[in-house]
């Protein structure tokens, strides 16, 4: 792989001041901010300072699309992606809508390779019925997987499969295909974590022909915190009840109806509670930047970088926990 590939990205350095005093390594753990964050955030202020409640009236349709410019980087129609606060948010959302009370009532998900967060959330509910199952898919850590372990363990007492694209210890990329097609045949619900995947690694969550795909924005997308996104598929979304609702998620949440909630359609139900304007606007150029220059040239250029610090570690004697073959490995170096 050539040292240097796609060197005309370095023209767009000056978009993120943190480019122009650091040599910054932390992509994988903050992105850094775009320039035009900060007047995203001032047009969201002026907004509030000077149309007070009819803010909404701009706030409301801007929130579509900013959901629907993150959908685009992971290949989601319109209208398909929501934004929250974080994915914990997102994931006990999703979660309600399962009845765990009958004889499909187990998760599915890989062991200590996994997030622990989405872990933590998982495992407690089993005090809701969940037969919840870990799953050794590796014996390195996770620099190596074995994703057909992943799929022997889904049968038809599946309810959920959960699986991140690209491991966030090793920077391991999955092989999503078999597991989705495995869950699938068993009538299982597959959600795919991309937050160490999205904006560096190619999706397309059309194709893949995926259930639900959620992340977050403070990583590659360098939309920073409070701007988590989620896409459900078309076909699915509209049998989805979630327990765990919030106003927004009202077909008219500014009628106030007292009655049975009545769920927004599509996507919508799953916006839960107030949102968090300020985040999408401050995200939106992030996610503008990656859409314009395209996520397979970034990749491109990430993989040859990455591996010159592999090659760099490797000559070293240094122990690299990440694959060594660009292929299997996301964004970054462990």
């Amino acid at each position: 792989m050539p040292a240097d590939v796609h060197p005309e990205l370095t023209e767009r350095r000056g978009d993120y001041p943190i480019l122009g005093t650091t040599t910054y390594l932390a992509s994988h753990t903050l992105g850094a901010m775009h320039r035009a964050t900060p007047e995203r955030l001032a047009e969201f202020t002026d907004l509030w300072a000077t149309q007070g409640i009819t803010s909404w009236d701009t706030w409301t349709p801007e929130l579509t699309r900013v959901a629907d410019l993150v959908g685009a980087v992971i290949g989601a129609p319109p209208g398909t992606t929501v934004l929250r606060a974080n994915v914990a948010d997102l994931l006990v959302t999703l979660l309600s809508c399962l009845d765990l009370g009958g004889r499909r009532n187990r998760i599915v998900y890989a062991d200590e390779v996994e997030w622990p967060g989405s872990h933590y959330m998982l495992t407690e509910y089993q005090r809701y019925g969940a037969d919840v199952v870990t799953v050794p898919i590796s014996d390195d850590g996770g620099v190596t997987v074995d994703e057909a372990r992943l799929a022997e363990a889904i049968d038809g007492r599946t309810a959920l499969v959960y699986v991140s694209a690209v491991l966030f210890r090793t920077s391991t990329v999955l092989d999503l295909a078999p597991i989705i097609k495995k869950a699938h045949d068993a009538g299982a619900i597959v959600v795919v974590d991309a937050y160490q995947a999205a904006g560096t690694v190619p999706l397309d969550v059309v194709a893949l022909d995926v259930d639900v795909v959620l992340g977050g924005s403070v990583k590659y997308l360098c939309g920073g915190p409070g701007s988590a996104w989620m896409y459900v598929a078309e076909r699915l979304v509209g049998s989805l009840r979630p327990s765990a609702v919030g106003w927004f998620g009202h077909a008219r949440p500014f009628d106030f109806d007292f009655d049975e909630v009545q769920y927004a359609p599509g996507i919508g139900r799953f916006t839960g509670g107030t949102p968090n304007v300020a985040a999408a606007y401050a995200a939106a150029p992030g996610y503008q930047a990656v859409l314009d220059v395209g996520v397979q040239k970034i990749r491109e250029r990430s993989q040859a970088l990455t591996q010159r610090l592999v090659a760099a570690a490797v000559g070293h004697g240094w122990e690299v926990h990440s694959p060594l073959q660009a292929e299997r490995r996301g964004g970054h170096v462990a």
